[in-house]
């Protein structure tokens, strides 16, 4: 962008004058031209001086649009949410849920990370139950049974990938739930004072700067992170009233203060409950930056950068830098006059959601930050509707579920849950944490109010808190640097990625080595690493379900002294979140008893037939596909002794027996040759690098062996031909890998649950004596819907009368997120 010299005006004057006087004073034409000459000299030299200038600023703001850019495509954003089909559960009871993987600036459905990983967390960050879950297109689902061991109270749901491991955990996906253990006593544990309360104060831009006003933000909070009703006063050391404040929503609020020079403020506050406490206000600096952002009209968005410096002339130009999740929206130069900058940006060219707006030095130095939200135009059109306001027990419910308006293919889930006194009210949608959470710091109580009808004081609510929850999903000073930084975690492409650390006897790291990681099983499936200059290897684990018992080791033969330490996947670092007190008001404690004996009834009538999983079609065959020779031991004579089976049976192979024990030799048929070193051989997918150990092994447990003749690559080795046993059990079947092996359950990608909910069809099911106390009626998380498309979903009631929620919530295919509620009511007639 071209600056405007502030001399350029007084440029024109001056070839004006000089055409002038070239015209009225023809007699002086060998005068007038010589100074025509000089003046134009000069001109030319102030001309040329300025557009340097300009031509160096424009080059600052290419730089700094470049730095941005190149930082953005080397750390793209990932948001993650979950949709879950209640806030509240009983431990026996399953929590149902849905993940919706989108890319982080534009909220496209993903296809990048293949793993979200689910965890619940108490109010102390340890994690209760863990489980990885499969992404396809953007979306994935799964299931966590809430075990009796658990203690009643508030707990966090997060969720994550790894590639989102690389920024702060205030960027995973955290939702509040509450767990009711209906036979343990509340315990009352590690309880924070109610009348506790602390008050943050936040300057607009970031910092308060003598001589210059300011608007000052507040938010005073409980211990419990919810905010709290005040009045208070702001005083300087004098105590001199200088500003009267109490908050407009949620405990969060504004003034505004010009500080002087060697004066400091402080806020005196009294709650609801009359505490009374003292806290500073940030000091303020002699010289720096303020800004101000002053939504005047409709169409534009002012600006305005005060400075205040003994030298203005140093201080200027500034730069000027908006963006919504990395896309740059616009950016310039403005010259600083008299102290102050007018920046003007039409609201059309922002994006919509939360914009930050950076000011920068003449050294491209960030000196003030700014958020500010434009409303979203865009959310799906959906519908739905019950066929009836009111069922029966055990009756049918149609669903009718329609996408209207210009909504692309929709994915969406759906929750049919009975409303009663112990459900919270739901306080986040899809719709407001892609838009406004997600992209914030901290907890936002009550994120729905901020998405009610536009009106003065949720505007005025909005902007308050902008200001006080200013966070940008990355560092200023990764984006500037001269060298980019490189991600610690990878994105999971392909399935599951198993980290380890390779390290010998001290606990040092050793570099080069190779790793085997295998997974215990009939299906034949082996990973290789070699480890990095860290001692770091990943082994990429595609197919990986359910809980398998995994060895990871090094080549012994090699190496004796090295092994595989296997790293906890799941993050070990929290957001600092806080969780409120629990409690249950006495009056819902025939709710609870009631909602307990149906899901112990549900248990014991339902429990064996209400865990079914979906089959998922997993190749089978052995990682080198096809062997080139196999053989099925029981068609031939038996041995007792493997040497006799490997010389009898498998021409293929030669045994070899040396001063170090047993060799295999395999025929290299390609090269028609033999390969001078040991085949990769295993035993059910285990490697077995001491051939002594597998001639020591009682054949009569093996089932079958099959040999690969050829080179083989896998990953970052090549093997010697393959021989692999395949033991009739899958499961070592007795065969003792070696001691320096690490061997443990490890927990893959969770299997699809079922939702199951009973059928009453005809007469005769409606009449059954089994009890239904079924709370959640329906869920289902695979539903779709293409433009204008209608949809009928059908499911029962169960005997528990009362009103019942649909939830739908779903992302559309360019990103496009919301959601819906309807309700219906269900009546025994009989009674």
């Amino acid at each position: 962008m071209f600056v405007q010299p502030t001399g350029h005006n007084e440029m024109k004057d001056t070839f004006k004058m000089a055409d002038r006087g070239t015209v009225k004073n023809r007699p002086c034409t060998s005068i007038i031209l010589v100074f025509h000459a000089c003046k134009m000299t000069l001109l030319c030299l102030v001309f040329g001086s300025m557009c340097a200038t300009a031509h160096g600023q424009q080059s600052a703001l290419d730089t700094l649009k470049k730095r941005f850019d190149r930082y953005r495509t080397s750390f793209p954003q990932e948001k993650l949410f979950l949709h879950i089909d209640q806030e509240l559960y009983l431990t026996g009871e399953t929590l149902w849920f849905k993940a919706y993987y989108v890319d982080g600036s534009l909220h496209h459905p993903m296809d990048i990370s293949k793993v979200a990983y689910v965890e619940v967390l108490d109010g102390d960050n340890r994690p209760v139950l863990q489980a990885k879950i499969a992404l396809k297109d953007g979306v994935g689902t799964g299931a966590l049974f809430l075990p009796a061991s658990m203690n009643s109270g508030n707990y966090h749901l997060r969720a994550y990938t790894q590639w989102m491991k690389n920024f702060s955990p205030d960027q995973f996906f955290h939702k509040k739930i509450a767990i009711v253990n209906a036979f343990k006593k509340l315990e009352a544990a590690n309880a924070r004072p109610v009348n506790g309360f602390t008050v943050q104060f936040f300057p607009e831009g970031g910092h308060l700067v003598n001589g210059l006003k300011s608007k000052v933000a507040f938010q005073a909070l409980n211990n419990y992170g919810r905010g709290i009703n005040f009045t208070g006063f702001i005083v300087n050391t004098k105590n001199d009233t200088i500003a009267r404040i109490r908050p407009h929503k949620f405990g969060i609020g504004n003034f505004e203060l010009t500080p002087e020079e060697g004066e400091t403020y402080s806020a005196i506050i009294t709650d609801t409950l009359n505490n009374l406490r003292k806290f500073n206000i940030p000091a303020a600096s002699s010289e720096g930056y303020v800004l101000q952002i002053k939504d005047s009209t409709s169409d534009l968005l002012a600006i305005r950068v005060l400075v205040n410096s003994a030298a203005n002339q140093l201080l200027s130009p500034i730069y000027y830098f908006v963006h919504a999740r990395q896309i740059i929206a616009s950016a310039g130069v403005r010259d600083v006059v008299n102290g102050k900058a007018l920046i003007v940006v039409p609201k059309k060219d922002l994006r919509d959601g939360i914009s930050h707006i950076t000011i920068f030095d003449k050294n491209l130095r960030p000196q003030a930050e700014r958020l500010y939200f434009k409303r979203p135009e865009k959310k799906i059109a959906v519908t739905v509707l019950a066929s009836q306001n009111e069922y029966g027990v055990r009756r049918k419910v149609v669903l009718d579920l329609a996408a209207t308006g210009n909504s692309s293919d929709l994915n969406l889930s759906l929750a049919v849950v009975r409303t009663e006194s112990l459900q919270e009210e739901v306080k986040g949608n899809i719709y407001n944490y892609i838009w406004l959470t997600s992209d914030l710091k901290g907890t936002i109580e009550s994120p729905n109010y901020y998405f009610g009808a536009s009106a003065t004081d949720v505007d005025t609510a909005l902007d308050n808190l902008m200001l006080t929850h200013g966070w940008r999903r990355f560092n200023w000073t990764d984006v500037l640097g001269q060298e980019q930084k490189k991600p610690s975690f990878i994105p999971e492409y392909r399935g599951h990625l198993v980290r380890g650390l390779v390290t010998d006897v001290n606990g040092r790291p050793s570099s080069g080595i190779p790793a085997y990681l295998s997974s215990i099983g009939k299906n034949i499936q082996l990973y290789t690493a070699r480890s990095n200059a860290q001692g770091a290897v990943q082994f990429e684990m595609k197919d990986f379900w359910g809980r398998k018992k995994i060895i990871a080791q090094t080549d012994t033969k090699l190496d004796s002294t090295l092994q595989v330490k296997i790293e906890n996947p799941y993050s070990d670092k929290y957001a600092t979140l806080r969780l409120d007190a629990f409690s249950l008001p006495s009056q819902v404690s025939k709710s609870l008893v009631n909602r307990s004996v149906a899901m112990q009834v549900q248990d014991v009538y339902y429990g064996d037939s209400s865990i079914k999983y979906t089959l998922k079609a997993i190749d089978s065959t052995a990682f080198y596909g096809k062997p080139d020779e196999i053989y099925y031991l029981d068609d031939y004579t038996r041995f007792p002794v493997m040497e006799e089976v490997m010389r009898e049976y498998v021409p293929g192979v030669m045994v070899r027996k040396r001063k170090d024990g047993f060799h295999f030799l395999v025929l290299d048929n390609v090269r028609k040759t033999i390969f001078q070193q040991n085949p990769m051989v295993m035993i059910d997918g285990v490697p077995v690098f001491d051939i002594d150990k597998i001639m020591a092994f009682d054949p009569l447990r093996v089932k079958k062996l099959e040999v690969f003749t050829r080179g083989y690559s896998l990953g970052p080795l090549v093997f010697s031909g393959i021989v692999s046993y395949s033991t009739y059990t899958g499961d070592l079947n007795g065969f003792q890998p070696d001691p320096r092996s690490v061997s443990l359950d490890y927990e893959g990608l969770q299997r699809q649950r079922i939702f199951y909910a009973p059928q009453y069809e005809n007469e005769k099911q409606r009449e059954s004596r089994l009890p239904d106390r079924r709370n959640l009626l329906f869920w289902d998380s695979l539903v779709t819907l293409k433009d204008g498309e209608k949809k009928q979903l059908e499911f029962y009631t169960s005997d528990l009368t009362g009103e019942y929620t649909i939830v739908v919530e779903g992302i559309s295919k360019d990103g496009t997120c919301g959601g819906t509620t309807a309700s219906f009511k269900v009546k025994d007639f009989n009674n």
